[in-house]
């Protein structure tokens, strides 16, 4: 069938999150014609839930080194040093943007000159600055989309979903094949193409991920020859609640404040597991949590509240207090009922710091990317950082590189299958596979597990693609959903060790070399050793 090219422009960005927004508003401001598509509408991306803030080395206390140092000892070896330091490096510039873009950050209660600066996991001064308490996300997200929205060079497609990637003969990309809210299908052709499209937590039972995670980019990227890396560091945030409603993040800065865990028969545990107890490492905590939900035969632990004044927890986190109160949480008695739930993908499509994948005129940023950056365990509130940094790193070297022409296309051969689907299958196919994920590729994993799950995987995308062949979106989805998660799997099984967030039952020992899993051009999966280990370990020390 023959699908029409509707439009053509100088960048297409797919995704709305912070960084996706921050790349269409450079790009704009600098003459780009800029096409923006998101899945749902525009404000509906991981960025909105994001409470905690950014880190930023700001103070006497604090430089860039010693964030680096953080960040390092977080991620172990896999850490790429140098791609971590130019993203640190440019944090400072990065965030004097978001300022001029109009947000404000929140000032110490103490002295109205002087920016308040928190401390989350595996930090050793504070450095988190936020926005609204706990609505760093969702106030940085809404100013950067009321700037997007005044600017004339961005045209702005919600509701419309990317079914695949268009390269031309000699491997370059060009365009994307769409469908809109109508079902209506068409092409896009853009000289640059970036894929800001998030991560993948939807893959779970339990997330903290909006329903538009569902690891579409990577999985069209890897389809069209794309190297993606590390697939199996996936870490799981240790405080959500996970009662009546959606999931909800409860921030580690409530933590890094003084909050701390108890089980329900109320004894504190965090020291037990780690030294540095409530601020351990997101991966050690979770592990901890779900030990001690394991003694007790118990779906939750309690974040105990009690160091706190009332009236200093309201106006610090008002974001969580509204929730508790909405659910009728007593979480100034017994504390927040909390447990682990998937988080943030912290590997990705394979990029240096700019963006670049091995695909010319295609980019990736933000959760969707990897560039060694956070390692194999995000440091917290780095994710804002890379979102806010690495942006304006490919801005600059979008607009010095040559401008390609676009081929001169009316339309395109699209081979698909137009046949209805049945809403309700889907999404019991959805629920399965999301129960089954959790219980192979969570926080706990063992080959024997993934094994059997490689296998019912291989069987289940087998029967979807001889069975489901509509092209489009809801299809596509599932099977990106599907696709992910067997590489996910094929990963952890790969990854015969245990490293960061990939905690492997039968095997513990880490390994000797820090190595990234690799998915090549040819989709065939190797090591890739960490080139600058030499040069990490005696920071480390």
């Amino acid at each position: 069938m023959k699908i029409d090219v509707a439009a053509k422009f100088d960048v297409i960005v797919i995704g709305s999150g912070i960084s996706g927004l921050i790349c269409a508003l450079e790009l704009g401001k600098n003459n780009k014609s800029v096409c923006l598509i998101t899945k749902e509408a525009v404000t509906e991306s991981s960025s909105l839930y994001a409470q905690g803030g950014i880190s930023v080395p700001l103070g006497k206390f604090d430089s860039v080194d010693k964030h680096l140092e953080d960040t390092l000892r977080a991620g172990t070896p896999l850490c790429d040093l140098k791609n971590a330091n130019q993203i640190i490096s440019r944090s400072i510039y990065a965030f004097e943007k978001l300022i001029s873009y109009g947000v404000k950050f929140d000032l110490n209660p103490e002295s109205e000159n002087v920016l308040h600066q928190t401390k989350e996991a595996a930090h050793s001064v504070p450095r988190v600055v936020h926005v609204g308490g706990d609505a760093s996300g969702r106030i940085i997200t809404k100013t950067l989309i009321d700037k997007v929205c005044r600017e004339p060079n961005i045209s702005i497609s919600q509701g419309t979903c990317v079914l695949s990637l268009l390269k031309d003969p000699n491997g370059n990309a060009f365009g994307v094949l769409v469908e809109d809210v109508t079902k209506n299908k068409y092409i896009v052709l853009g000289k640059n193409i970036i894929l800001a499209s998030g991560g993948v937590g939807q893959l779970y039972k339990y997330t903290t991920n909006p329903v538009v995670c569902t690891g579409d980019g990577i999985a069209m990227a890897y389809r069209a020859g794309v190297c993606v890396q590390d697939l199996e560091m996936i870490q799981f945030h240790p405080t959500v609640f996970l009662g009546k409603g959606d999931p909800f993040l409860v921030t580690e800065a409530i933590r890094g404040e003084g909050g701390r865990l108890k089980n329900i028969n109320g004894e504190y545990f965090a020291k037990h597991y780690h030294e540095l107890g409530e601020l351990a490492p997101r991966d050690v905590l979770a592990r901890a949590i779900l030990a001690e939900m394991g003694k007790t035969m118990s779906g939750f632990v309690y974040l105990d509240l009690s160091t706190f004044k009332e009236e200093y927890f309201i106006n610090r986190f008002p974001t969580i207090y509204k929730e508790c109160l909405n659910r009728n949480i007593a979480l100034f008695e017994k504390g927040i009922p909390v447990s682990p739930a998937a988080h943030y993908l912290i590997g990705g499509i394979k990029t240096d710091v700019f963006g670049s994948t091995n695909i010319s005129a295609l980019w990736a940023i933000g959760e969707v990317a990897s560039s060694g950056f956070h390692g194999a365990n995000r440091l917290a509130s780095n994710s804002l950082l890379e979102c806010i940094v690495v942006p304006h790193l490919l801005v600059e070297r979008l607009l010095s590189i040559p401008e390609v022409e676009l081929p001169q296309l009316e339309s395109l051969d699209v081979d698909f299958d137009s046949n209805s689907i049945d809403d309700d299958g889907l999404k019991s196919l959805i629920k399965e596979l999301q129960d089954r994920n959790t219980k192979a590729i969570s926080l706990l994993r063992n080959k024997n597990t993934l094994n059997e799950h490689l296998q019912w995987l291989t069987e289940l995308e087998s029967k979807v693609n001889t069975n489901l062949l509509a092209f489009q979106y809801q299809v596509q989805e599932l099977k990106n959903m599907i696709l992910l998660s067997k590489l996910i799997t094929k990963a952890s099984i790969f990854r015969d060790h245990s490293l960061g967030v990939h905690y492997r039952e039968d095997c513990k020992e880490l390994s000797k070399e820090f190595k990234h899993s690799i998915f090549n051009e040819n989709k065939q999966l190797s090591w890739e050793i960490q080139k600058n280990e030499s040069e990490l370990v005696p920071i480390l020390k």
